[in-house]
């Protein structure tokens, strides 16, 4: 069973009263009883700015999301398993026959459940969400904290966070080397001794009466390929760990064997050593494991362990990876 991590950037959604006259035309659900009733938009905006529809650093164009209306123990779907896109400047889920969604206010509660981006969402219903992981460079599937509203409560019939993290954890290296000239590293792979989980479905089960949500994972793939880092050039007299540009995005709590391998190419000389992993990698974590060259072959001397958040710009609309402005 994995952790669900905390830490998460805030997708704002808004829930904007309409004018009767300007959504005459809608299907109100079977639910719809007074006149606390509101058309349900829905928007994404970033922390600093109410005054525009922008997309938040680290989110992905689109997500899907799933809804209900509690209540007397009875739920009416509200949106099931909706695709909610960012198109020009703003958040919708007017999309094909996706009907405009209401505000009842007669229910005991709302509950709100998502996942981005939407296709790697296979399966979501109010008590469970399932995600598609595979190993790779180009980010992370997200996974929202569950929401529950209920009837009476500030947020009912205005605003609702819904709060996104990591699914995968974070690999990354680094390098220490301490010399009087430019210390060049190419070809530096990570290795598995064993083969370890490399694909998996996620599967997010909530418990509504505690507003939690706990996971389970089952394994599709491994393998034992190389994790393979991008040059890395440690300018001289330099004492920090110089960090390679490439980061990998791993299924957490993969089944790693103890012995891996490390290998690279520092100035010219070809180096290799195995090094001990005792780190169980969890979801939403972001792991950086560093390696001194200073002898002849490199040495694991720590890993640092953090949260893996949205300080910086690694997941752009669309999904591509991009490596600038990494402040963690």
């Amino acid at each position: 069973m994995l952790r669900y991590i905390g830490l998460y950037h805030t997708l704002i959604i808004l829930l904007v009263a309409i004018m009767v006259n300007s959504c005459g035309n809608a299907d109100e659900p079977s639910g719809k009883e007074d006149s606390e009733d509101t058309p349900l938009m829905v928007s994404a905006q970033s922390e600093s700015s109410f005054s525009r529809a922008l997309l938040p650093a680290g989110m992905y164009d689109n997500f899907k999301v799933y809804a209900v209306a509690e209540k007397d123990a009875s739920q009416i779907e509200i949106m099931k398993s909706y695709k909610v896109q960012f198109v020009t400047d703003r958040w919708t889920y007017l999309i094909g026959n996706q009907a405009l969604a209401f505000w009842i206010g007669s229910v005991d509660r709302y509950l709100f459940a998502a996942g981005a981006p939407y296709d790697k969402v296979t399966f979501t219903d109010i008590s469970s969400m399932k995600l598609h992981l595979v190993n790779n460079t180009t980010g992370s599937v997200l996974a929202a904290q569950p929401k529950s509203i209920e009837r009476g409560a500030p947020e009912f019939g205005k605003v609702v966070n819904l709060h996104f993290g990591y699914s995968h954890c974070r690999v990354c290296v680094a390098f220490v080397k301490n010399s009087a000239t430019d210390t060049s590293v190419t070809n530096f792979k990570m290795t598995p001794v064993a083969a370890i989980t490399s694909e998996a479905d996620m599967t997010y089960t909530y418990d509504w009466s505690a507003v939690t949500a706990a996971t389970s994972l089952n394994a599709t793939a491994s393998s034992s390929d190389s994790f393979i880092y991008n040059d890395v050039t440690i300018p001289a007299g330099t004492a920090d760990a110089v960090v390679s540009s490439t980061y990998y995005y791993c299924v957490p709590d993969a089944t790693n064997p103890v012995n891996w391998t490390a290998s690279c190419t520092c100035n010219g000389e070809d180096r290799a050593a195995t090094f001990v992993n005792t780190m169980t990698w969890e979801s939403g974590k972001s792991y950086t494991y560093i390696f001194s060259l200073e002898g002849k072959s490199p040495k694991l001397v720590y890993v640092t362990s953090q949260d893996l958040t949205f300080y910086c710009d690694d997941i752009i609309p669309g999904g591509v990876f991009s490596d600038s402005d990494m402040t963690e």
